[in-house]
């Protein structure tokens, strides 16, 4: 089963290299985006809930 290729989303980095939508340039490669933190004040505060680790989902 091959998993649907996606493009970069521009201007969108992630530093997370256990995410399967991280690619080899450190861009986000996820159809869209979710960012958690509705009281968030830092940005500590917030997560990306798109975040998927490699080989689970």
């Amino acid at each position: 089963m091959s998993e649907k290729k996606h493009e970069i989303l521009p201007g969108v980095g992630c530093d997370v290299t256990n995410c399967k939508f991280n690619t080899v340039d450190c861009r986000c490669s996820a159809e869209t985006i979710r960012v958690r933190g509705e009281r968030a004040e830092t940005k500590g505060e917030t997560c990306c809930s798109t975040f998927c680790p490699r080989g689970s989902c």
